[in-house]
């Protein structure tokens, strides 16, 4: 009897790295929040046939067939021979914040994974067979845990960034997230270039960064305190985005949403961050009725008529994952 692997995973916001290059101790490391939407589908079964066979729109199907191979050449026996029909039923949108290339690469190494009868892997352990985590693992570790992620960064570029704290965060708080589509965020080479370019970042930049985690946002969703929450993140994505600045033009990726965030604090709205380099920005509130302030403001000025605008709650478990028995 054959089997199916279905795996539905969220969307990874990464509100911005601690660190970069620094002349000792730990690199990159961040903060970040899985959500529900957008959301990834997909359905992997052992295919019949002598290839894989992969269904999915034209600007995935190499990074899905890339994946098979990088999962394949870890299995043993004759699992290594055999071939994988995957079907992508929804897809999280690429090159725009949200992850997709880690969330795509574990969803498919899981699903190999357990059509082998292997143990079940962490996270980690999937990320180092796709090679994922090379720079940030908030994504890896939403894969398996969801909520508010804190990873404290890697000492050797082999290592995947532990996860040092993870928190759940409201589920009355949502978030909106503003998408311009006239621009892509950078990712892969081009990203590794841009962050080498930039230098390390200042120690007293770190040491802020790291305050405002540990004294004001990990607490702040601990007790659910929505102002101390929203002023810690709005000043974190500053400072991140300053940093930044060289390499992105503006504090954002996206003139327009530098523009968008300087409105939104001269109506009093904080909870403003970039989600890692755009263009999207996201924008957290504190319930329904701040989502359709927030919203009104947002396309009132404008923003609709450029934006992909969404209202997401945040995901607070890992990927739902269900092996079913085919007929």
């Amino acid at each position: 009897m054959s089997r199916e692997v279905i795996v539905t995973t969220g969307t990874r916001l990464h509100w911005g790295l601690l660190s970069i290059a620094p002349l000792a101790g730990r690199e990159f490391g961040g903060i970040g929040l899985m959500v529900d939407e957008p959301r990834l589908t997909l359905s992997v079964k052992v295919s019949p046939d002598e290839k894989d066979t992969i269904v999915c729109s034209e600007n995935y199907f190499s990074k899905i067939e890339n994946v098979i191979n990088m999962a394949r050449r870890n299995l043993s026996g004759a699992s290594r021979e055999r071939f994988y029909s995957v079907e992508l039923q929804s897809e999280i949108p690429m090159h725009c914040g949200f992850g997709s290339g880690t969330q795509l690469s574990l969803a498919v190494a899981r699903a190999i994974s357990m059509l082998s009868e292997e143990d079940e892997l962490s996270s980690i352990e999937l990320a180092k067979r796709v090679h994922r985590g090379a720079r940030s693992a908030l994504g890896v570790h939403g894969f398996e845990f969801g909520g508010f992620l804190v990873e404290g960064g890697k000492n050797i570029s082999s290592e995947i960034s532990p996860l040092v704290a993870r928190v759940d965060f409201p589920a009355d708080w949502k978030i909106i997230l503003i998408t311009p589509t006239d621009q892509a965020g950078i990712s892969g080479n081009i990203e590794a270039e841009a962050i080498q370019k930039l230098g390390s970042m200042p120690v007293s930049l770190t040491d802020k960064l790291c305050r405002l985690v540990l004294m004001q946002l990990i607490p702040s969703v601990k007790t659910q305190d929505f102002a101390g929450f929203s002023a810690g993140l709005t000043e974190f994505g500053h400072a991140v985005g300053e940093f930044f600045k060289p390499a992105q033009g503006e504090i954002f990726a996206h003139p327009r949403m530098v523009e968008l965030e300087n409105l939104l604090i001269s109506k009093g709205i904080q909870g403003i961050a970039q989600t890692s380099w755009g263009p999207t920005l996201s924008v957290v509130c504190r319930d329904s009725f701040d989502v359709e302030n927030v919203s009104s403001i947002i396309t009132e000025n404008g923003y609709g008529k450029f934006c992909s605008i969404r209202t997401v709650s945040p995901l607070n478990r890992g990927a739902h994952i269900q092996m079913r028995d085919l007929a």
